[in-house]
């Protein structure tokens, strides 16, 4: 028994050498199958088709085993340029592992780059093509020269900066110098920080706090505020004087219907009022427009009235209809 089984052994065996010996040899006789030698492009792009054939549709081990037994150590590919060397080692690890389906996936992308090749769309070694292509992409779109204006600001920043270091530079000589114009610079700032400021908060429209109640507002005729503001005048208070006018002027509007009653509004929402459109009574927008001015002027920005100030918020007050005698 033992000697029967040692005998189908070794039948086997060499029937499956000779069926793996004729598939190298039927691989090897392939038309254009004499590996080893040089290619060009396109005969090279054919042998990889070939190989690629050989291994479709799960070849057999044996088949897989002879081609790459069959296999040279590389391919030789020439162009005008030169002759390459095309490794086939990883071809050969990817076949010892049983894997065709890789193996062939490797031999279509290394056909796909030889045909890329063969067709001469970008002629290699041409350095401007390349440039233009690439600067053809979406992500270069941007990309000019600098304009006249670019290079006048980068001029001066230049300017400026040399300036600077040649001034800091004298400065390092002499500390004392040095860290009083330090002093001087940080004390400029802060005093134009500080200027800013106050400008700010005097010139922003303040008007609810000017108000002094809607009940009093709402309760005075225009005769009313215009006494009011003669008396301040009388006593030298010209800033009150004008701010007393231009309520007079506001409820005189009110009296005649150009404006309704309503002492949440600003000045310069009942100048844009008296400016719509649809105003019917539009002379009273120039006289308007000049008393907000002089209140702004003088009660906002807190710069004072004098005599003159409040002899011209008289005379808008009777371009708005106010009967001063």
């Amino acid at each position: 028994m033992k000697r029967f089984v040692f005998a189908t052994l070794l039948l086997l065996c060499a029937q499956w050498n000779v069926a793996a010996s004729a598939q190298s040899q039927t691989i090897q006789s392939e038309p254009d199958g004499t590996l080893g030698n040089a290619y060009d492009p396109q005969h090279f792009a054919a042998e990889l088709q070939r190989l690629s054939r050989l291994l479709d549709k799960h070849p057999s081990l044996q088949r897989i085993v002879a081609v790459r037994e069959a296999l040279p150590a590389q391919w030789f590919v020439t162009t005008p340029e030169s002759t390459y060397g095309i490794s086939s080692s990883e071809l050969r690890e990817k076949l010892a592992a049983g894997n065709s389906e890789d193996a062939q996936a490797w031999l279509e992308n290394m056909s796909e780059e030889i045909a890329s090749y063969a067709d001469g769309s970008a002629p290699p070694g041409d350095p401007a093509t390349e440039l233009h292509k690439i600067l053809a992409e979406n992500q270069f779109a941007g990309v000019r020269p600098p304009t006249a204006w670019e290079l006048f600001k980068q001029r001066l920043a230049d300017w400026l900066q040399k300036l600077l270091s040649r001034l800091f530079a004298g400065l390092s000589r002499y500390p004392l110098s040095g860290e009083i114009l330090f002093w001087l610079v940080v004390i400029g700032a802060a005093s134009l920080i500080a200027f800013a400021i106050f400008r700010f908060f005097i010139s922003r429209d303040r008007l609810e706090s000017m108000v002094r109640g809607p009940e009093v507002l709402a309760s005075r005729t225009w005769q009313e505020w215009l006494r009011l503001a003669r008396a301040a005048a009388n006593r030298g208070d010209f800033r009150e004087a004008v701010h007393a006018a231009y309520w007079a002027g506001i409820v005189r509007l009110e009296e005649t219907g150009i404006f309704a009653r309503d002492r949440s509004k600003t000045p310069r929402e009942y100048l844009r009022l008296a400016s719509a459109p649809s105003t019917a009574n539009r002379q009273y927008r120039e006289p308007l427009s000049t008393l907000t001015a002089i209140l702004e002027k003088t009660w906002y920005a807190n710069r004072g009235a004098n005599a003159e100030d409040f002899q011209d918020t008289l005379r808008q007050l009777e371009a708005l209809g106010c009967q001063l005698e």
